[in-house]
């Protein structure tokens, strides 16, 4: 076999390997005079530091037999690549987390919307007729919201068996309340006379809307609704009410069971009763209409302290047991405006009513001086009604001269509503009966208009009753005649239910609200 020898060019580029691949100390090269058809490197400063002698990185040979540059090239490329591999994936992972973000957040606005939605659905009332009755609420000043319940206490019609007029005025933090019975007699759409509660039956929650402004010559701008059942649901959700009972309510009508007069917490069952209870021993109807009135004031006091998100979860349990032309964010708005009232501020009056009947239907008639006086104090914001005790320390009991005569035929009314006056101080001196017994209601009748205060006061001591001036159909010798009615019967039967309950307080120590006595004044009576 016959071995050729290692060209010349072979052996220079063994050489030029070998120098390269070793690792030492090299004595700088000696610069060649001849210009070389190759750079060892492409930058002058490496080439100088070579020629010193100083290396600092060495490539290794590869197999790929690739020239430095190329080396170079392709690890920086390497390099490249991997970083942005890796800052791709990080943008990657910052994307997905804010993609997730963002769909969490979406699906829970969703959800919001939804819960929102629901409970709107359940609340509002979804009525053109309504929303036409209505006025718009003005951005400053007094606000007017009604309040109907049917509390199912067997009249007429399907309701309301009260409505609640409340006068609103987040500027000046104040509040006040009319009650109007359910019965009380109006002129609906149909032209003919009707009882409030058949309202509802003769054009919706707009006849009673209409009728309501009718009646107290205001304008509504919200209306919140609800009946017995649905009641008796709303006060148990809210974990019952606090109510401060002014006299025991001990009424067969009203259910079977009975509520001591004092501080109590009431459930459903309880407040439903309480609010149909009727059987007081005086001024039975405005005595209900403050009760209703006393519940009202207890159910705002639990609501309008409410947090947003804790009366969005109450309301989630409630929607549907209220029903109202404000959705839920305008219900809790309103209620927000309200908190600077204080609940024992808010003023209470119950219409001034008197009994009649017509065609075998018996109604309570507005008396319409003392109503117009008690609407028109209502829009000024004063209080509704004079308190009791300020009419009665307004005058002397003892000095005017009173008749007590039985109109009503009510065996020994004369006599027990004489002994009542006498105790509470007045100079009863006559005792007798009427010329006829055809009075329903008691009057209470002054000849002198300077007596006013005087026959009201007197009404404020009976319980019942109405003040009426008349200098020409009436003729008795006293400064004040008291007509006692058939409704006297009321009285007694009422302070003897009260009496089997055991409670020892009677008709001269309540306390009422009498700048709106009940009266009868029969239709045959002058």
């Amino acid at each position: 076999m016959v071995t050729r020898r290692p060209s010349s060019a072979q052996y220079k580029k063994t050489s030029r390997q070998m120098r390269r691949a070793t690792l030492g100390t090299h004595v700088a090269r000696v610069p060649s005079p001849f210009p070389s058809a190759r750079k060892d490197f492409s930058n002058p400063r490496r080439t100088r530091k070579a020629e010193r002698g100083e290396i600092h990185q060495v490539l290794p040979n590869t197999s790929t037999r690739e020239t430095r540059r190329d080396y170079a090239n392709r690890m920086s490329q390497q390099a490249f690549i991997e970083r942005a591999i890796a800052s791709g994936r990080r943008r990657k992972i910052a994307l997905f987390t804010v993609l997730a973000i963002a769909a969490l957040a979406i699906a829970g606005i969703a959800a919001g919307f939804v819960f929102v939605s629901g409970i709107n659905a359940r609340m509002q009332i979804s009525d053109a007729a309504l929303t036409s009755a209505l006025a718009d609420a003005p951005e400053e000043g007094a606000i007017y919201t009604l309040l109907s319940a049917s509390f199912d206490d067997g009249d007429s019609g399907s309701g309301p068996d009260v409505a609640l007029l409340v006068r609103t005025n987040p500027d000046q933090a104040s509040a006040s309340i009319a009650v109007i019975p359910g019965n009380v007699r109006t002129k609906l759409s149909d032209g003919e006379t009707h009882r409030l509660g058949d309202a509802q039956s003769v054009g919706g929650d707009a006849e009673v809307v209409t009728a309501v402004e009718e009646l107290s010559g205001v304008q509504v701008s919200h209306y919140v609704k609800t009946d017995a059942s649905s009641f008796v649901s709303l006060v148990n959700a809210l974990g019952g009410i606090q109510v401060d009972v002014p006299e025991t309510a001990n009424d067969p009508d009203a259910g079977s069971s009975a509520i001591a007069s004092g501080p109590q917490l009431l459930n459903g069952e309880q407040a439903l009763y309480f609010c149909r209870a009727n059987d007081f021993a005086s001024l039975a109807e405005q005595q209900r209409g403050a009760n209703d009135a006393l519940v009202a004031q207890a159910l705002f006091e639990r609501f309008v302290g409410m947090g947003k998100m804790t009366f969005y979860m109450n309301m989630d349990e409630c929607a549907g047991l209220v029903r109202s032309d404000l959705d839920l964010k305008g219900a809790f708005a309103l209620l927000s405006s309200l908190r600077d009232i204080a609940p024992g501020s808010i003023m209470v009056g119950a219409m001034p009513t008197y009994t009649s009947e017509i065609n075998g239907v018996s109604y309570q008639v507005p008396i319409a001086d003392e109503w117009s006086a008690m609407m028109e104090r209502m829009q000024q914001g004063q209080a509704l009604q004079q308190d009791k005790q300020d009419l009665l320390s307004s005058v002397d009991p003892a000095s005017f001269s009173i008749t007590v005569n039985n109109g009503g035929g009510v065996e020994g009314a004369a006599l027990d509503a004489s002994e009542l006056l006498k105790n509470a101080g007045f100079n009863v001196t006559e005792v007798g009966n009427a010329a006829q017994a055809v009075y329903d209601s008691t009057l209470v009748v002054y000849q002198k208009e300077d007596d006013e205060a005087k026959a009201e006061a007197l009404v404020a001591t009976l319980g019942t009753g109405r003040a009426v001036y008349d200098a020409i159909n009436y003729s008795f010798e006293t400064d004040i005649l008291v007509v006692v009615g058939k409704d006297w019967q009321n009285i007694l039967d009422a302070r003897g239910s009260t009496a089997s309950t055991g409670d020892s307080s009677n008709s001269t120590d309540q306390s009422y609200d009498t700048g709106t006595s009940q009266t009868n004044l029969s239709s045959d009576a002058s």
